[in-house]
């Protein structure tokens, strides 16, 4: 593997953990619901006080961190792979293969 390389794959992967690291940090500092200042609002005899929305778990959350990293983690596998492929396709051009394939006789063959 040249330089260019293993800098592009040594940035991709402090990033994917730098992403993981911040959501497990994230998710362990998970605020727990404070009371507000405010004074109860008075309810009539039969209603209930609205409940205060939950915040989501931290398992939740953190499975929608890594399900952003594996997607982003895809898409740069697969550009790779089209690049590769762009690269050899290149390469085949550049030589001439392809227009040896059209040069073969069309006789009967051995």
């Amino acid at each position: 593997m040249n330089r260019r390389m293993k800098v592009i794959a040594a940035a991709g992967i402090f990033i994917w953990a730098s992403l993981v690291a911040t959501g497990v940090l994230e998710a362990r500092l998970q605020a727990t619901p404070q009371p507000t200042l405010k004074p109860a609002t008075a309810t009539a005899p039969g209603q209930e006080p609205p409940t205060p929305a939950t915040p989501r778990p931290a398992r939740e959350r953190m499975s929608v961190y890594v399900l952003l990293a594996w997607v982003w983690f895809s898409i740069a596998v697969l550009l790779w792979l089209l690049r590769l492929k762009i690269r050899e396709t290149d390469r085949v051009y550049s030589m001439g293969l392809d227009r040896a394939a059209e040069k073969t006789p069309k006789g009967s063959g051995h």
